[in-house]
């Protein structure tokens, strides 16, 4: 007896594909899908982690970029003030403090009240500054009585005050003068310089450098 399938030919049973094969197929499509979307979230779970940590690296970069241009800052600070302080150092070197010389000056006079090694006044104090050729302090002394050892142990006196290695000393010429008004009245009279030494010192200029030869 003769059959006729008038079926489509896809629908035909002989021509359709075994479901083992079907369900192998739909098995490994998984599997891919899987993997890919594994290795894709692998990538970008990596790719985001090393993101954030370039971004973190940059981070501190500019943070410590930042911290040395202060440290820069700092330094160039630190050379400015330590510039400021040699110069106003210098400039306190160069400055003679008159008061403390005057102090030193009235201590020597005095002595302690030690009329016996010598008993001196000044008439007039004179001074001339000039911080090239060193300051210049005349002074018209007198020392009572008539012993000329007395001036000696005024000057001796001189030399041992703390001024005394800063400054060259005239030498003493003294004449004897009288005051009736004192006691004893008799009294040396002497004119007294002390010569300080410079404060600024004279920059040699260098010399010219000579001409090419033609």
């Amino acid at each position: 007896m003769i059959r006729l399938n008038l079926l489509p030919a896809e629908l035909r049973r002989g021509n359709r594909l075994p479901a083992k094969v079907l369900a192998v197929a739909f098995a490994s499509a998984l599997c891919v899908s899987a993997t890919v979307g594994w290795l894709g979230i692998v990538w970008f779970g990596d790719l985001a982690a090393a993101e954030s940590a370039l971004q973190q690296a940059e981070t501190r970069l500019a943070e410590r970029t930042k911290r040395g241009v202060y440290v820069d800052d700092l330094e160039a600070n630190k050379k400015d003030y330590a510039q400021r302080v040699k110069i106003i150092q210098d400039i306190g070197k160069s400055r003679r403090v008159w008061s403390k010389f005057l102090d030193e000056l009235i201590e020597t006079v005095n002595n302690n009240g030690d009329t016996e090694r010598h008993f001196a006044w000044f008439d007039s104090v004179k001074v001339k500054s000039d911080p090239k050729a060193g300051a210049k302090v005349d002074l018209q002394c007198s020392v009572q009585g008539n012993e000329q050892f007395r001036i000696a142990n005024f000057h001796d006196d001189l030399d041992q005050a703390p001024f005394g290695k800063e400054v060259a000393r005239s030498e003493p010429t003294w004449k004897l003068d009288e005051d009736k008004d004192r006691v004893p009245s008799q009294m040396l009279r002497f004119p007294l310089t002390l010569q300080f030494a410079p404060t600024e010192k004279e920059t040699k200029k260098p010399a010219p450098k000579a001409a090419p030869a033609k």
